[in-house]
């Protein structure tokens, strides 16, 4: 990159010198000096600036609010729900990128009731289904007048190979007079995972996306992001999401159960399947639910038999290192125990920390293994416990027998998971400098 910037320093002065040199001449040094900067920094030389804005009209633009896009069931779905101030129940026109005018577009009615938090607005929700691998979408959302602008979604790759990403808390409102800072960093991170992880399959953010669950706007900074547009979302419910149905009304999830409910009827455990992987989501709040989540793994496991990784997200952490929470992780470690041997859970990924924490592999029992990286098929259970993914707080961990890595950040963070039949690879960045900070893979040889 050096050499192309000096050679193209070097014509710019010529030209200069001589007095001569033609408007061809300077627009080719020009390019070239652009071409150079357009190149990737190096691991752990980047800046917020490195990934390109996604910049596509906000829906606060228009009448509708709360566009949220979902993970479906399987690949083929996805779900979206937004708020629409018509009492008339809207519709998603769903269609290919080359149908500039929706003249092909597929309708998706969808249901709709009147919000019990948001006075004058009615929820809405509908699911795309049919979808197909290495497509490039675009939709709309909205009835009548009343629509939002149109929206690109381009599928990944169907496949036993791929990839997801992983966040921990937002929070945005924690400390509330830096919202703004929550909400740019936020926003800053989902550029670099657009950047990054473009054929990711979706994203997960474990719990907390708010820190009042009853703030309208802490919500609005968190969904009015151009990058949520366009990529599915798993949400994990956190203790600051739980206080009423704001978190249901916001998001549409799939196999929903009435195990491990919280606080209204529209949250609990709930899961979803891509390539050779089982995902089971957990609503941990309520510890006086703990006890029902090892049905709900059971029955989504019997309805997944040929899943060859299992993974569990809850927002808390059995194995964390905060030490005001230890005694929250203490109480819920037993019920995780008593499944993740039974059903052989591969990894839990939660957050709630605000610090990092990687565990050994933990037995049924309580009792850990160590396995250098990469482990061949690994007896246990690996827990990750994600830091912030917006800043809005970073917290020191204390010292646990069980944990391979424990760390305070001071950046926000992003967790990359690749995973193929025979591998499961997590990978930690630095949001900022993107420089790794953790890595570790498990290999199953014993299929």
């Amino acid at each position: 990159m050096k050499k192309r910037l000096i050679f193209a320093g070097i014509l710019l002065a010529a030209a200069m010198l001589s007095g001569c040199a033609e408007e061809t001449q300077e627009q080719e040094a020009e390019t070239e000096t652009v071409e150079a900067e357009a190149e990737p920094p190096a691991p752990g030389e980047e800046n917020w600036g490195t990934a390109p804005e996604v910049s596509v009209p906000m829906i606060t633009t228009t009448p509708i609010r709360s566009l949220c896009v979902t993970v479906g069931s399987t690949e083929e779905e996805v779900s979206l729900t937004w708020y629409s101030p018509s009492e008339e129940a809207g519709q998603v026109l769903w269609t290919t990128a080359e149908d500039e005018n929706f003249a092909q577009a597929d309708a998706y009615s969808a249901s709709s009731a009147p919000s019990s938090v948001t006075s004058g607005y009615y929820i809405n929700r509908a699911t795309v289904t049919g979808l197909l691998p290495e497509t490039e979408y675009q939709y709309q959302v909205g009835s009548g007048d009343m629509v939002s602008p149109v929206y690109a979604y381009t599928t990944p790759a169907f496949s036993d190979s791929f990839r997801f990403t992983a966040v921990g808390d937002a929070q945005i409102g924690k400390p509330v007079e830096e919202v703004d800072k929550q909400k740019n960093n936020w926003h800053r991170l989902l550029n670099k995972v657009k950047y990054h992880f473009p054929d990711t399959s979706f994203l997960v953010s474990l719990g907390d996306q708010v820190n009042d669950f009853d703030d309208g706007e802490q919500y609005n900074a968190f969904l009015n992001q151009g990058v949520l547009y366009s990529l599915s979302l798993a949400p994990v419910k956190g203790n600051h999401d739980a206080g009423g149905p704001q978190y249901s009304e916001h998001f549409t999830l799939p196999n929903l159960s009435a195990l491990g409910t919280c606080d209204d009827e529209g949250d609990g455990d709930y899961w979803f399947t891509r390539g050779c992987a089982l995902f089971m989501v957990l609503d941990t709040i309520d510890a006086a639910k703990w006890g029902e989540h090892e049905e709900f793994i059971a029955s989504a496991v019997e309805a997944n038999p040929d899943a060859v990784w299992r993974i569990v997200f809850s927002h808390f952490s059995p194995y964390n290192g905060y030490e005001s929470y230890l005694e929250n992780a203490e109480n819920i470690r037993p019920y995780f125990l008593q499944f993740t041997g039974k059903y052989d859970i591969d990894l839990v990924m939660c957050g709630h920390d605000h610090a990092y924490v990687r565990t050994y592999f933990i037995q049924e029992d309580g009792s850990f293994q160590e396995y250098e990286s990469p482990a061949a098929d690994p007896e246990g259970t690996m827990y990750l416990t994600l830091s912030s993914s917006s800043g809005s707080l970073y917290r020191r961990p204390t010292s646990q027998a069980e944990a391979a890595v424990s760390k305070k950040r001071d950046t926000p963070e992003v967790t990359d998971v690749q995973i193929t039949p025979n591998s499961l690879k997590v990978s930690t960045y630095n949001a900022e400098t993107w420089e790794p900070t953790d890595e570790f893979e498990i290999q199953k040889q014993k299929m």
